[in-house]
């Protein structure tokens, strides 16, 4: 199901310029056909079916207790409609072709790879798929980092209501010290780092960028309780 809009999406992906600053991304406007995005839209979820990202394994208790997630084997709570609609949504996406056309869109910037397939002989590196809905609430925030070394490509489909708040989007950073990188796991300090770019947080859009050891990115503060994030994520890692 949806190999329309799959189709699509990996045709934006294709035709879009990775931009290299701060370092290299893509941000792809009308990535979802119209119709169906209003679809996605329509069929996101009560926020009592979501739980803490916290309360999960996947990151330590210090993590805020602001961001929330659904992943695709957490769905039975959902009613029967949405249910099947996030099924097929994320069948769709969590599939070869598509994990194969986001990590050859950046395999020539993921510079450490080569390190990694010369000790492999050569190898193919084994690559696995992964997607959950995220929604952020008022409070969250996330320090400057370039994620898990595991972490091959992060993808951060905007799942906006409108345009009315930007500053909702994801903000890159560079450091102060510019001879500064980090392989991966910690949260730094804003004080740390200048901000480059705030990715404008608007409706139907797509951010992806590698995982490279200068991809400083993170979320600034809001304090408005009015406001929340929806997102879509769809990440590659190694395994």
């Amino acid at each position: 199901m949806y190999d329309k809009e799959r189709a699509q999406v990996i045709e934006k992906i294709g035709e879009a310029s990775i931009r290299l600053e701060p370092f290299p991304h893509v941000f792809v406007e009308d990535v979802f056909p119209e119709d169906f995005y209003a679809v996605i839209l329509d069929h996101l979820p009560q926020e009592d079916m979501y739980w803490r990202l916290r309360d999960s394994n996947r990151v330590t208790d210090a993590y805020s207790p602001h961001r929330l997630a659904l992943s695709p084997d957490n769905l039975g709570h959902l009613s029967n409609e949405n249910r099947a609609f996030w099924i097929e949504m994320f069948q769709a996406f969590l599939t070869p072709e598509f994990t194969a056309a986001v990590f050859d869109k950046f395999r020539t910037h993921m510079k450490f790879l080569a390190g990694q397939l010369q000790e492999a002989g050569g190898a193919e590196l084994n690559v696995a798929a992964e997607s959950f809905l995220i929604r952020d609430k008022a409070g969250y925030e996330l320090g400057p980092h370039t994620d898990s070394p595991a972490k091959l490509v992060s993808m951060l489909f905007y799942l906006a209501p409108n345009e009315e708040h930007p500053e909702l989007g994801t903000t890159f950073y560079t450091p102060k010290d510019r001879a500064f990188f980090c392989e991966g796991g910690p949260h730094h300090s804003y004080e740390q780092f200048e901000r480059a770019d705030t990715i404008p947080y608007k409706p139907n859009c797509l951010l992806a960028f590698p995982k490279t050891e200068h991809s400083f990115h993170g979320v600034e503060p809001v304090s408005d309780d009015t406001l929340q994030r929806d997102l879509l994520f769809f990440d590659l890692r190694r395994v």
